[in-house]
């Protein structure tokens, strides 16, 4: 649920690019934003010319200076530091799903927040932050209970976790939250308690447990065609069979 507190102005460092930018926190409890992108003339210029294959490379080599207008920022937790480093590695190794079943992660940047930093921090040090993609999606916990009961959803959902497990990643927080519906197909998202998958399960555990939340959602409604489905077990950061990042 978006939160509808006052805008923010945010002091941004990308790179070569340094902007200004108003920013709306989503969620009282978590530093994540949707930021508005001031234009960049140079960029749109180009954009509007330049061949598609061009502009691709352009976007690989240059992301600062040609973001959309729309992102979503996600700041560095002090006291969760190890979550926000972790997404980001998930990101950078499931870089072949970015754009299509992840959002595209644009890259790390330093963000200047003072009123923040004098209330909290003693450091005036900027903030490290993450940028990524805006998926224009429904989250499947806003699903209807008609929606959650079609005869897709779960073959959506399968697709998602075969391409997790085919990477070698378990997202570590399977709830309908994390994961949005775009035309045919869902994204995941919030990857920050993600670990390596074990060469010897699935992602079958995972998807389980969604499948338990649906069917919480939907009750017991006759007509409800679901699996049988029985407990799962998903792991979190400090589970024993956690495993480092740098040991992939």
């Amino acid at each position: 649920m978006e939160n509808e507190s006052v805008i923010e102005i945010k002091d941004i460092r990308f790179r070569s690019r340094r902007f200004q930018a108003p920013a709306k926190r989503l969620d009282e409890d978590r530093l994540v934003f949707v930021l508005d992108v001031p234009p960049n003339s140079i960029a749109c210029w180009l954009s509007s010319w330049v061949p598609q294959l061009v502009h691709s490379w352009l976007l690989q080599l240059l992301p600062e200076w040609f973001l959309p207008t729309t992102v979503v920022m996600k700041e560095r937790n002090p006291a969760k530091a190890d979550s926000y480093e972790n997404e980001i590695e998930t990101y950078l190794h499931l870089r072949s799903l970015q754009g299509t079943y992840i959002p595209r992660l644009f890259g790390e940047v330093a963000v200047n927040n003072p009123c923040t930093q004098r209330r909290h921090q003693i450091s005036t040090r900027p903030t490290p932050a993450i940028l990524l993609e805006k998926v224009e999606g429904v989250s499947l916990h806003s699903l209807s209970t008609e929606e959650l009961k079609g005869p897709f959803l779960l073959n959506e959902l399968q697709g998602v976790y075969n391409l997790l497990t085919k990477n070698g990643v378990v997202h570590g927080d399977s709830r309908l939250y994390n994961f949005l519906r775009i035309d045919n197909r869902i994204v995941a998202i919030d990857f920050e308690f993600s670990y390596p998958l074990p060469s010897e399960i699935t992602n079958e555990d995972e998807l389980e447990t969604l499948k338990i939340e649906i069917k919480k959602r939907v009750g017991q409604e006759e007509g409800v065609k679901l699996d049988d489905i029985g407990p799962s077990r998903v792991l979190y950061i400090g589970d024993p069979q956690w495993k480092d990042w740098k040991d992939w």
